[in-house]
């Protein structure tokens, strides 16, 4: 019934009349009729917001380039990475058991195996295979299912912290004890061809068993009926409804549908404004937050997320937990986290700025402090020292504001500068010869689409095999 209430009943018409032209698009591109709904659907905000269109026919014929245009891409992907997790053992599908092994409708049994995901193999799994084509830059967990051999998970689970106070006070309104040192929130969930049907079921089980141990003690997530989703699958594992939330629907200047994330730095992004809205669910993890969402009985409101944080407002920094953070970097750098131009150069600071700048900025995002990722020149009026034409820093405030905050974790670059980390007011560097002049500056929610978003992976990686998985308790 609660889905029902938020459906939009324009959006189903249009993809009912639709139907057939959907199966026929679908086969042209080699993707399943519901996933190219999907696309549909994720668009029709765009053509169909005011009510004054022509004809259903007219308007798929406006949608169908990008339409055709994202399923290519998606199907092609998927092609490949069905390869990599070894979809083909599973063809005619098979059960999940709780031995880790599939069994198949002949018998015959397939190992399978949970596991954390690497975050490349995670970029791709966000970017170029779900249904938003769109990475986000704060995920802190992700985690699948790999079938024997496979080196590429065969479902696959994105987690990130709650960053949206608005859903933290609703879960309190409800009685439970939420806040951001317990919560996460998962933010894709997706499943290549050929899944056992119960397959994403038993992989959200053992991540539920793997998120305790970081200290996550209810999982949040959102699903969209307007996308056609049931929420079946959700309902299955145990998630409860606790709010209803809005949902923004943007579209670049091409047409391309883009997240509310991605909207908000982007200069061309069309906003579509309709009264459509996710209905978010919680999950407890373990038997004690179990019982306090059997408290729920009544849907809150989660209203318009806001940017709550005060420019005005710079946070004060640890300086020696920022050289903590420099040490722990450079036992984490390597060729593949260097820029090309200094890959074969023997190892240091020296094209390490923008993965390490990368780092910083997420490290700040889980501490609800927003910074920008700069690319620029680091130019210094002593002749002894060398400035660097291509550098990469993060800084904290608004970019008129000369109180604005540098943060530097490889200022060593420049030949003849003693130090290794900065951390001080733009002005004030500026007093003393110090000048950071950006060409680029970049939100954090757009890292995952620059081209040092691949070598910040290999840094992650890097970092969690060395120092672990960080915890809640560490994030906040």
């Amino acid at each position: 019934m609660l889905v029902n209430e938020l459906r939009a009943p324009l959006v189903d018409e249009f993809s009912d009349y639709c139907r057939d032209l959907i199966a026929a698009d679908a086969a042209l591109c080699g993707i399943s009729a519901r996933d190219f709904d999907i696309q549909l659907r994720l668009h029709a905000p765009s053509v169909l917001a005011g009510g004054d269109f022509g004809s259903y026919g007219e308007l798929y014929s406006e949608l169908r380039p990008q339409l055709i245009a994202r399923c290519s891409r998606i199907a092609s992907y998927i092609k490949d990475t069905d390869l990599l997790a070894n979809s083909s053992l599973l063809f005619g599908g098979g059960e999940v058991r709780r031995d880790f092994t599939v069994r198949r409708p002949d018998g015959s049994s397939v190992g399978v195996k949970f596991d954390l995901v690497a975050p490349g193999v995670g970029h791709l799994y966000q970017s170029r295979l779900h249904y938003m084509l769109s990475a986000r830059a704060d995920t802190m967990v992700e985690a699948g299912c790999y079938l024997q051999g496979a080196s590429h998970p065969l479902t696959y689970l994105a987690f990130s912290l709650c960053d949206r106070p608005g859903i933290i006070r609703a879960l309190r309104l409800q009685g439970i004890p939420a806040e951001r040192g317990n919560v996460l929130v998962l933010t894709r969930a997706l499943g290549l061809s050929g899944a056992a049907h119960n397959l994403m079921s038993f992989t959200m089980g053992q991540a539920v068993r793997r998120l305790r141990s970081v200290g996550c003690k209810f999982i949040v997530t959102a699903f969209n009926p307007l996308l056609g989703f049931t929420g079946s699958a959700l309902h299955a594992t145990n998630f409860i409804p606790f709010a209803t939330a809005p949902v923004a629907y943007c579209y670049d200047q091409y047409g391309g549908y883009v997240t509310r994330r991605q909207s908000t730095s982007n200069n061309y992004a069309d906003r579509c404004a309709g009264t459509y809205r996710n209905l978010l669910v919680v999950l407890g993890t373990d038997s004690a937050a179990r019982r306090e969402i059997r408290k729920v009985n009544t849907l809150q409101q989660v209203a318009e997320p806001a940017n709550e944080s005060d420019p005005a407002r710079l946070p004060a920094l640890d300086p020696e937990e920022l050289r903590r953070f420099r040490r722990r970097l450079e036992g984490a750098w390597s060729p593949s986290t260097a820029h090309p131009s200094y890959a074969r150069e023997p190892l240091s600071s020296k094209g390490q700025c923008g993965v390490s700048s990368v780092w910083l900025a997420r490290e700040l995002r889980r501490r609800e402090i927003e910074a920008t990722y700069c690319y620029g020149r680091l130019q210094f009026d002593d002749p002894a020292i060398s400035s660097v034409d291509h550098h990469c820093w993060i800084e904290i405030g608004s970019p008129s504001d000369g109180a604005r905050q540098i943060i530097d974790l490889t200022c060593d670059q420049a030949d003849g500068f003693e130090q290794d980390v900065i951390y001080h007011r733009h002005d004030e560097l500026a007093r003393k010869g110090i000048h950071y002049e950006p060409v680029t500056r970049l939100a954090f929610d757009e890292l995952p689409n620059d081209r040092v978003w691949p070598r910040y992976t290999q840094l992650e990686e890097s970092m969690r095999a060395k120092w672990g998985m960080q915890t809640l308790y560490e994030s906040v």
